[in-house]
């Protein structure tokens, strides 16, 4: 792969050039074809070295999805810098930490989100001047800030090439790895092109392409969706960030027939009086990452859909791409737990505590990755980097953190974070597994589970943090009745204490430490088993003071809990 990975994305193509490839779900009108987005992004590419970026320096943008986010994206590395997006819901304080890690030397911020950059680039000491607008949808009321469209207007600059693409940052995501605070991947350009081939669609296929895709665009999960579709020139309608009405409305409007989801969305859509199968009736494909989901909790949905219709689960990591694994082929369900077998050229195992491979099928461990592509380290963190990795006569194997087994066919199935994992009076509690059938209750919008230390030392006790329905009367006892019916009574919450939302991150993995912390700073909730605790915990700079009755949005991922059918 000898080749930047914004060039071999705009390289040459055998459909249309000038037909309309990324669309504004919002506003069909607005559009990019193949040759229009390769024209800006060598326009940016020409216009950042203007600017004094040089191979090596780090872009950061800030902003929710738009179709000219694919501009920004593949315009800093096409240019040789490096790109790193920041979810738009960091304060900024947080900003600030992640434009120090990566030594950011220049910015693209959405307006609404100038102020906070702007105080944090100043804590570090990074000029104004370097900091441009992306007022895509319309102007920045600072004066003290430029456009980024004059980074437009230098000509053309040609795509910088690398001897060994493998081994030259292309980009830096950001992840917690298997523990602590968010570090920052280096991924390299073989790693992108790598995942983006991978999500390419099947030949065999019996449907026309057409997708939707709300994922935050700086995650990991997103990144391969739009390099995929533009190389075979599959029609993308963007959205700026996921709401269920907007979603649903897209989906029956644009006829979709393939996306992508975090896992509470289709938990709650089938409870929702805007979903019917009318509405749904072209999608065929539907993938899910970013945190686990038990089948039986995708089944509502499923049942919603076409009847060729299938729900995919992908499982993977920041660091090695989140296409590790493959699903039943098409038009194949998985019918299980599973999320799949590992692709070609990858490799998966289960290791016991001391590091040992596990030769026994259907026996948990920690699962560790072996792949093509990986990232090449975590940006100046060399502790995090002797965590993360383990090295022996078969290679440099990445150490997942999750826990699960590998079946006799060669299915993955995961348990749950290795971190996660609760401890009662001797017994292994997956948080995952507890939350999976509290959800099942009709009156249940969201769930965490997390285990809360006992004063004793010995060991820690469950608690559930709940989200019901607006309209729900659901009391703690009859939340522990109901998940007594399948699980075993060392698995029963102790303490159910009713919120209004849950902590979560873009792609919808639960933040289970803002819920410890919480509980750390508080000392325990009072009258645990019914309190009604009155923080959201949203960190989303669009949240509203108010909103409608039944619709709040998720914090740090601007989803939307929806309107439960009646």
């Amino acid at each position: 792969m000898d080749i930047n990975f914004a060039a071999w994305v705009l390289s040459p193509i055998a459909y249309d050039e000038g037909q309309p490839l990324l669309i504004d779900a919002a506003n069909p009108g607005r559009s990019l074809s193949f040759k229009q987005l390769r024209n800006q992004v060598r326009r940016l590419i020409a216009g950042l070295r203007a600017a004094g970026i040089r191979p090596g320096d780090c872009v950061l943008v800030n902003s929710f999805n738009d179709i000219s986010y694919t501009i920004l994206y593949l315009g800093i590395i096409g240019s040789g810098a490096i790109f790193s997006g920041v979810n738009p819901a960091y304060s900024a304080h947080e900003l600030a930490h992640h434009m120090e890690m990566v030594a950011a030397k220049l910015i693209i911020v959405e307006p609404a989100m100038l102020d906070k950059t702007v105080a944090a680039a100043e804590s570090t000491h990074l000029p104004k001047p370097d900091i441009y607008a992306f007022d895509v949808h319309g102007l920045s009321q600072r004066a003290d800030i430029v456009s980024w469209s004059v980074l437009l207007e230098n000509g053309h600059g040609d795509f910088q090439q690398y001897p060994r693409p493998d081994a030259t940052v292309a980009a830096y995501q950001t992840s917690s790895g298997t523990s602590g605070l968010p570090k920052a991947a280096m991924i390299p350009h073989s790693y992108l092109i790598s995942q983006a081939r991978l999500r390419m669609s099947e030949p065999c296929i019996n449907y026309d392409v057409r997708r939707l895709t709300a994922l935050p665009p700086m995650h990991a999960f997103a990144t391969p969706i739009i390099p995929s579709s533009i190389r075979e020139g599959s029609l993308t309608y963007i959205m700026r960030r996921y709401d269920d009405a907007e979603f649903v409305s897209c989906v029956e409007k644009y006829r979709i027939t393939e996306t992508w989801l975090p896992p509470p969305p289709i938990i709650q859509l089938p409870k929702s009086h805007l979903t019917s199968t009318d509405a749904l009736r072209y999608l065929r494909r539907i993938w899910f990452g970013g945190a686990s989901l038990a089948y039986e909790n995708q089944l509502p949905l499923q049942h919603l859909l076409h009847g060729d219709a299938r729900i995919h689960p992908v499982w993977g990591m920041t660091e090695v791409g989140w296409i590790t694994t493959i699903p039943p082929s098409w038009p194949g369900n998985h019918g299980n737990d599973m999320v799949g077998m590992p692709l070609p050229d990858f490799r998966v195992r289960a290791v016991d505590d001391e590091g040992r491979k596990i030769r026994d099928v259907n026996v948990d461990g920690e699962l560790q990755i072996l792949a093509p592509h990986p990232m090449l380290g975590y940006l100046n963190n060399p502790n995090a980097n002797e965590e993360i990795f383990t090295v022996d006569s078969e290679g440099r194997w990445i150490n997942s953190g999750d826990i699960g087994h590998i079946s006799s066919e060669g299915h993955i199935f995961i348990l749950d974070r290795k971190k996660d994992i609760i401890k009662v009076r001797g017994w292994q509690v997956s948080p995952s597994e507890v939350e999976s059938r509290i959800h099942q209750q009709p009156e249940v919008v969201d769930v965490c589970v997390v285990g809360i230390a006992l004063s004793t030392g010995e060991g820690e006790r469950v608690r559930a943090f709940v989200v019901r329905r607006d309209d729900s009367h659901l009391t703690a006892d009859e939340v522990k009745q109901f998940a007594a019916i399948s699980l075993a009574k060392y698995k029963v919450p102790e303490e159910v204490v009713f919120v209004l939302s849950i902590p979560r991150n873009p792609t919808g993995k639960i933040l289970r430490r803002v819920l410890r912390e919480q509980v750390m700073e508080e000392g325990g909730l009072r009258n645990p088993v019914s309190n009604v605790v009155g923080k959201s915990f949203c960190t989303d700079p669009y949240e509203e003071v108010t909103q409608p009755a039944g619709r709040q949005r998720y914090p740090y991922s601007g989803l939307h809990q929806i309107t439960p059918r009646t």
